[in-house]
């Protein structure tokens, strides 16, 4: 299996750090091939310009365009770990989204609508909040979330499974707790 890793968190000693150690250990476990792309740490341009759509109406990709696309095209599976900010990813993984799965890549129109081309492949996503559970779900985040996010790229990318599993009161629970959620990445990690 081969296992994309798209990690999007800016402090490298944060509770997603210690999320992306625990997913590395378990893909390894599994004899995964991974690569891990740190968006913050690659510097990551996430806004999708004017030029990129030049080069796309030309037939061309921009390089950093192209290296990540060879990439998810290489991968079985991605797993994306990242807080929910404001209802939502953060800004870098979002333009992340935006610029890697364009039209032609991760999808295309057709007569009939749109149709998703990255089939046959999988994708994990590990998120965090600072809400509680209750609070998430009252509140919609959770459903705006799954709409927006899974549904709305990987099911619309056509990838075959898409399974997400959140942290929830991150900044407020004990460390126990925090150890807990960890045992639960690492068998949803398993699982997939």
């Amino acid at each position: 299996m081969n296992a994309l890793v798209i990690y999007c968190h800016p402090n490298p000693k944060s509770f997603n750090a210690a999320i992306l150690d625990v997913v590395k250990q378990e893909l390894e476990q599994k004899g995964a091939k991974i690569k891990v792309k740190d968006l913050y740490a690659m510097n990551w341009n996430p806004v999708l310009s004017a030029a990129d759509f030049q080069k796309f109406l030309a037939g061309e990709k921009p390089e950093d365009i192209a290296r990540e696309q060879a990439d998810v095209v290489w991968a079985d599976v991605l797993v994306l770990i990242s807080p929910i900010w404001w209802f939502s990813i953060p800004a870098m993984l979002k333009g992340y989204i935006d610029r890697v799965m364009s039209q032609g890549f991760a999808y295309e129109y057709t007569p009939t609508g749109p149709r998703g081309l990255l089939t046959g492949k999988r994708a994990a996503v590990i998120t965090t909040s600072g809400a509680d559970e209750n609070t998430a779900n009252q509140t919609g985040m959770m459903k705006a979330l799954n709409t927006s996010f899974i549904h709305g790229t990987f099911t619309f990318c056509g990838f075959a499974d898409a399974k997400h599993i959140n942290c929830y009161a991150v900044p407020m629970v004990s460390d126990e707790e925090r150890k807990q959620m960890l045992s639960a990445v690492r068998e949803f990690i398993k699982n997939i």
